[in-house]
């Protein structure tokens, strides 16, 4: 089997004119999970439905689309899903009704062979400061476990406090939604607020790092041109390390960051965006040895072209996995690679070190 491989995964079709915010999951038990938003328009308020296709073979070929929420007349959308796995197996897959305002709802489904079939949702809507948000919304992307079991999910949400109509999607705060008892029940990490170096910080990614602790990757809205990033020790409070990461350029777009370790290769962060200060283009995949400080090793997927970015590691077998919108979801295209795809080829640069 070739380590590199590039498909398109899903398409326009005539049900779904745009496949968004898409997410991935490797399981225990080696399936890839891909899901996304299935929208019937481009508007993030569309009629969407949210679709999952499993592939048991590192995605060379993948099973038919499984429907994990739909959307109605009442909550036309179904939003920002993400999922990850638990120490004993369980399969965790959390969502939102129309961004949890006007009556929306956060919702909670779980899966106990290997995301072949889900349990009914629940409502964990009280868990997440509905006295004080409008619009919340997960990742998007995925969540992580941590080794002592603790799953964290990256949210942002849009203060009551800030005066703006409730489906406004700024100006944005974020946090991560946490369980440390399987996810049983669900807390709120403390807020990380607008900063002048993390102005409106918004979709965000976590992984944990070799030392334990939980490194975020973050998305700002103001034109910055760049991430963001903070860590905590735990991947719910006492962060540290808030501020812009001028190495990474950015658009202002969905980035994703998976931690890879596959005992062979030293412990890395994988991250890929659009690496490009303004444009949703120059789709990158790069590599950091130290934690998120630098990312030495990079490879550019595409340059003409792209939009949210997601990615997921396979560690026993050393498959990275890329996930990335082209035309707003028009098409959305999978790239597999190894680490030797990644490292050795480096010669291509980002943007901004043209």
């Amino acid at each position: 089997m070739k380590s590199f491989m590039e498909k398109i995964l899903w398409q326009r079709n005539e049900h779904y004119s745009n496949h968004r915010i898409p997410g991935m999951l490797v399981t225990s038990r080696g399936a890839l999970l891909a899901y996304r938003e299935a929208r019937r328009t481009m508007s993030d308020w569309a009629r969407m439905d949210i679709l999952l296709n499993r592939s048991e073979d590192f995605g060379e070929t993948f099973a038919p689309d499984v429907v994990l929420a739909t959307g109605t007349e009442v909550h036309p959308t179904v939003n920002n899903p993400v999922m990850a796995e638990d120490l004993n197996g369980i399969i965790h897959f959390l969502y939102c009704e129309d961004y949890a305002v006007e009556g929306g709802r956060v919702l909670h489904r779980t899966s106990a062979d290997d995301g072949q079939t889900w349990s009914a949702p629940e409502d964990i809507s009280a868990a997440t400061m509905p006295e004080y948000r409008n619009v919340f919304a997960f990742g998007p992307g995925h969540g992580i476990c941590l080794q002592n079991g603790t799953l964290i999910f990256p949210v942002w949400l849009v203060p009551k406090s800030a005066g703006n109509r409730p489906k406004a999607h700024g100006p944005s705060e974020i946090t991560t939604l946490y369980s440390t008892d399987n996810g049983a029940s669900w807390r709120m990490g403390a807020l990380l607020r607008h900063t002048a170096d993390t102005p409106s910080p918004n979709e965000t990614t976590a992984a944990q790092r070799a030392d334990g602790s939980v490194y975020l990757n973050i998305r700002v809205t103001s034109g910055r041109g760049c991430r963001a990033q903070a860590v905590s020790p735990n991947g719910y409070d006492g962060w540290t390390e808030y501020r812009a990461a001028e190495m990474l350029p950015d658009p202002s777009c969905f980035g994703s960051v998976s931690a890879y370790n596959d005992g062979v290769h030293p412990y890395a962060l994988v991250f890929g965006n659009c690496a490009h200060p303004t444009e949703r283009k120059m789709v990158t995949v790069r590599m950091s040895f130290d934690g998120g400080a630098t990312f030495p090793a990079q490879k550019l997927l595409c340059a003409d072209g792209g939009g949210y970015v997601e990615t997921a590691t396979d560690n026993r077998n050393g498959w990275i996995y890329v996930l990335y919108e082209r035309n707003l979801g028009e098409t959305d295209t999978l790239v597999r690679l190894k680490y030797e795809d990644l490292v050795l080829r480096a010669e291509v640069k980002s943007y901004s070190e043209k």
